[in-house]
C-alpha cells in the first residue's frame, strides 16, 4: 500500500470553524469591554466578572480573587480559575478563552 501526499491542504470540519462560536448576549456592560481581552485593565476584568456572574446567576465573585489585568488572565490555567472560583470557574475560563480566540482570529 502506497500513501500519496495530498495536492493541497487537508481541511477538516466546516470551512469556517469560527462561525460556529457561540454568540454573546450583548448588553451595555459587555459593549464597554474592549473586544481583545489582552487589552483589559483591572476594572475591565471586574466588569467582566460582574457581567458573567449576573448573566449565569452565579454567586458573586470577590474582586480580590482577580486583581489582575487581561494579560494576566491569559496566563491562567483552568485549575487556576477553579481555585479562585470553585462554582463557576470552568464557565469563566471558557468564556474568557472564547473571547480571546475571537480576538485573535477575528477577520476585522
Amino acid at each position: 500500500m502506497t500513501l500519496q501526499a495530498a495536492e493541497g491542504p487537508i481541511r477538516y470540519g466546516l470551512t469556517s470553524e469560527w462561525d460556529r462560536l457561540p454568540t454573546y448576549h450583548h448588553s451595555y456592560e459587555d459593549d464597554t469591554l474592549p473586544k481583545d481581552p489582552r487589552q483589559w485593565t483591572r476594572e475591565h476584568v471586574s466588569q467582566w466578572l460582574r457581567h458573567i456572574t449576573t448573566l449565569h446567576n452565579l454567586p458573586e465573585v470577590p474582586s480580590s480573587r482577580f486583581l489582575m489585568n487581561g494579560k494576566a488572565l491569559c496566563l491562567m490555567s483552568p485549575s487556576m480559575f477553579l481555585a479562585r472560583v470553585p462554582l463557576g470557574g470552568k464557565l469563566l475560563y471558557k468564556d474568557f478563552q472564547l473571547r480571546l480566540c475571537a480576538a485573535l482570529y477575528s477577520r476585522n
